[in-house]
């Protein structure tokens, strides 16, 4: 029927939208809060496998948190212009308070994995994808808490799954056959501008029937 088609549309469209989305901010991000090309926060974790699983788990944890710690506070400060500006306040206070309680919960319950999380910890509370979908819903967004919740694990999922795409690109450039001038961030560069003009691909007029 011509409304489930349009359903259909409109969800591609919206996933299409969310996955662009987050290949911009996974990869972008922290490339000027860190020290430059080569340390975002993606491309650090994917030249490592081990970290992909544990530093995607503690960023889908504290982006639920504090998507659900600032929901209900949004509603109370209103729509304002003030409150447009306590917002950001709000959401960076809210991510502070959330990892010094995880420091001190992991500190004296879990030693073995803070020992194992330590480092990862303040990358995956202070970080651009967290806050930055906190700041979206209800903002750009106007979602129910259901929907702003699914929207978090959703962008973690969507990190989880580029990170391993990107893990699985820079093993197979660490080729020899690859041009010297070409090697290493370059030859990144270019894998993940492929992967992102696959995506735009997705974002014309799709019918699933």
């Amino acid at each position: 029927s011509r409304f489930s088609k349009n359903y259909q549309e409109r969800t591609v469209a919206f996933m299409v939208q969310l996955i662009v989305f987050l290949l911009a901010a996974a990869f972008i991000q922290n490339m000027v809060l860190s020290t430059g090309f080569g340390v975002s926060v993606m491309l650090r974790m994917s030249r490592k496998r081990r970290n992909i699983l544990p530093f995607s788990a503690l960023l889908c944890c504290f982006s639920v948190l504090t998507t659900a710690l600032c929901y209900p506070l949004d509603m109370l400060i209103g729509t304002s212009v003030t409150a447009k500006y306590l917002r950001p306040l709000m959401i960076v206070a809210v991510t502070a308070l959330l990892y010094m309680a995880v420091v001190v919960l992991l500190k004296k319950k879990f030693t073995a994995l803070y020992a194992r999380v330590s480092r990862m910890l303040p990358m995956a509370a202070f970080n651009n994808l967290v806050i930055g979908i906190a700041l979206i819903v209800n903002h750009q967004f106007a979602l129910s808490f259901p929907g702003a919740v699914g929207l978090s694990l959703g962008a973690c999922g969507g990190y989880l799954l580029l990170s391993w795409m990107t893990a699985e690109g820079m093993e197979r450039l660490d080729n020899p056959d690859v041009p010297k001038a070409f090697r290493g961030l370059p030859a990144t560069l270019i894998y993940l501008g492929i992967i992102a003009l696959a995506l735009m691909g997705f974002s014309g007029s799709v019918s699933m029937i």
